[in-house]
């Protein structure tokens, strides 16, 4: 099911169990951050490990993603913003 504009107002990905990416998954992350732009979705990464960071850093994108340690750290954030 698509995400409907003001549906959802945020999304975390969890990517604590992610031990691998290259171009096709960073190809995906930037569809899936441009889909919720579009919608008005908050997107957040949730637990990205180093390399997924340091890739991230590397080709300039790391700015346009909002990161947060954990899912946990993530719902916390998002409650505290809500409030």
């Amino acid at each position: 099911m698509p995400i409907q504009a003001g549906t959802v107002p945020w999304l975390i990905l969890d990517l604590t169990e992610l031990t691998f990416c290259d171009s096709t998954g960073i190809a995906e992350l930037l569809w899936i951050l441009h889909r919720s732009q579009e919608t008005g979705t908050r997107l957040v990464l949730a637990g990205a490990s180093r390399t997924l960071r340091h890739m991230l850093t590397t080709t300039g994108l790391l700015p346009y993603f909002t990161m947060s340690a954990s899912v946990e750290a993530a719902l916390e954030e998002g409650e505290i913003q809500a409030s």
